[in-house]
This record gives structure tokens, C-alpha cells and sequence, in this order.
């Protein structure tokens, strides 16, 4: 999980996956991973932060129909999940179970561990910027800030 490669154009075009329930690190952003803020004053706001020796950055990918998963925080037992919104910038958030699309996502492999995850019920893709605050949020396709490579945890 140390090198940063990334292939040049993510799309939609990748091939469909179906992982078996595991336990993964999301690395996107750079060299950060995937990790999420377990406290309510922070909206349990997803973000990405370099690599903590700790459970908050372990994600259990669970299939639940053909190439469509649940992404589950292990140490808070919270599902990945995305506000639909605008005026909150469709920011990546955790939240209970709630058995919908929002909390469903689709993963899209590149090769060599890369994929693009994209929300059911959005169609959007999990994005996050090397730069910045490292919030992660949903953004139409195009970009690759959308890319995450998947690793042991």
C-alpha cells in the first residue's frame, strides 16, 4: 500500500467487483486512508488522514447483491453513507444502519487493488482531494480524486 500510482483517468467503465464481507483500509487522497470522525459535533464527517495504527481507518466490505456492497467503520460499527445535498456538499458521513441505497455502494475496479466507488442511490463517486481539509465527499465522475486503492488492514 506505499506507492501512490494512480491510473491516469478513472470511469465508469471499470470492471464490476463482488469482495466477500472483509475487512480493508481505503487509501485515497494521496497517502492518506479513508477514516471517519466518531463524535456528533462533527457530523461523524468522513474524511481521510494519514496512517493511524488503529481500527478507525478498517472498513468491513460486505456484498450484498451482485456488485453492490455496504462499507462498515469497524470501530464504530457505522455505515458509510453521504448526504444527497448540495448545501452540504454531499459530504461522506457514517451513520446507523438504514437499509437504503444511500448507505450501497458500487465498486468499480481498475486492476492492481484501484478502484472508483460509486453511491446507489446518487450515482456519485466517493472523492478526496490531496490538498486541503480531506473531506471526502460525492462528485459526479471525472476525476482522479476519485480514486482508492484497497489494502490489508
Amino acid at each position: 500500500m506505499s506507492s501512490t500510482t494512480e491510473p491516469d483517468s478513472p470511469s465508469t467503465t471499470g470492471e464490476s467487483v463482488a469482495l466477500d464481507q472483509q475487512v480493508v483500509r481505503w487509501q485515497g487522497g494521496g497517502l492518506n486512508f479513508l477514516d471517519a470522525h466518531e463524535i456528533a459535533e462533527r457530523d461523524f464527517n468522513v474524511v481521510t488522514r494519514p496512517f493511524q495504527n488503529n481500527n478507525t481507518q478498517h472498513w468491513r466490505v460486505t456484498n450484498v447483491s451482485g456488485n453492490v456492497h455496504t462499507i462498515v467503520q469497524v470501530s464504530s460499527g457505522r455505515f458509510l453513507d453521504a448526504h444527497e445535498i448540495a448545501s452540504l456538499d454531499f459530504r461522506v458521513v457514517t451513520r446507523p444502519q438504514q437499509n437504503n441505497d444511500t448507505q450501497r455502494w458500487r465498486l468499480l475496479a481498475f486492476g492492481g487493488g484501484f478502484f472508483t466507488i460509486q453511491q446507489v442511490s446518487s450515482g456519485r463517486f466517493l472523492e478526496a482531494t490531496a490538498t486541503g481539509d480531506f473531506q471526502v465527499v460525492t462528485r459526479p465522475t471525472g476525476s482522479n480524486q476519485q480514486t482508492w486503492r484497497l489494502g490489508d488492514p
